[in-house]
């Protein structure tokens, strides 16, 4: 398992086997052409317990999860996902 915190605090655990996923990189690349499919791209790292956690992370007081800050934590995540794979 792979463990880590966002700078604002968001904890997370990936299976470190996400790295070596097909299905993983297929969504990945779908999203980039296609934002409609980036909330199944987050599912697909996070899992749906997780998922829930993450949005009410970047969601906080407020209504709305944030376009812009579901984006820039996402790719926060990603990094210090792809930091810990390598230093293994």
């Amino acid at each position: 398992m792979l463990r880590g915190k966002t700078k604002s605090g968001f904890e997370f655990e990936l299976d470190e086997s996400i790295a070596d996923d097909m299905e993983f990189l297929e969504a990945l690349a779908e999203a980039q052409d296609d934002a409609v499919r980036f909330p199944a791209l987050i599912e697909r790292l996070l899992g749906k317990e997780q998922k829930k956690a993450f949005y009410a992370h970047i969601r906080g007081d407020g209504k709305r999860v944030p376009i812009q800050a579901t984006i820039d934590e996402f790719t926060e995540i990603m990094t210090v996902a792809g930091e810990q794979t390598k230093n293994s």
